[in-house]
């Protein structure tokens, strides 16, 4: 959630930027254009246009993670798992915010988590044991083993058992 937090305030940063740099740049075309002074007129095209097309874009970047913060919030804080139950939550569609909690998975701002029948589920990582069968190289039985360390139930010979990758 703090990765989240912390684009979408960036995000806004840079929002604000491209808005403000949008209208002086155009101070700048008309100073620049008026005065002759041909850097300042360079700068206020540069500014008008990232600030024309860019602010949209980013506008709505910062929008988007406000819905996933919304959603977010309402899965770590409110410990909503359902989607209708977080739709209601933040007054959305549950197929919109089944979108969302989907983004949140990919960009992994939400881990351990899968969607499954409208429901969120945590993820259980089962291990299995691992056994291991070797032969002895003191007394040559077949032995199982399973852990680190072992040793032979017949001859008493202390085993290290080092796991393959």
């Amino acid at each position: 959630m703090k990765s989240l937090k912390s684009s979408h305030t960036k995000t806004l940063f840079w929002a604000l930027f491209l808005s403000i740099g949008f209208v002086f740049g155009i101070l700048g075309i008309i100073f620049g254009a008026t005065k002759g002074i041909t850097l300042l007129l360079v700068a206020g095209i540069v500014m008008t246009v990232l600030g024309f097309y860019g602010a949209p874009l980013v506008w709505i970047k910062y929008g988007e993670q406000g819905s996933y913060l919304a959603v977010l919030d309402c899965i770590v804080n409110d410990n909503l798992l359902s989607i209708n139950s977080i739709a209601s939550s933040i007054g959305k569609q549950p197929k919109a915010v089944l979108g969302i909690v989907n983004q949140l998975i990919a960009k992994r701002y939400l881990k351990g988590y899968f969607v499954e029948n409208g429901e969120l589920k945590p993820i259980q990582n089962e291990q299995e044991d691992v056994v291991i069968t070797h032969k002895c190289p003191y007394c040559g039985a077949t032995l199982s083993l399973d852990k680190e360390i072992s040793s032979c139930e017949y001859c008493g010979a202390k085993l290290k058992v080092r796991a393959k990758k």
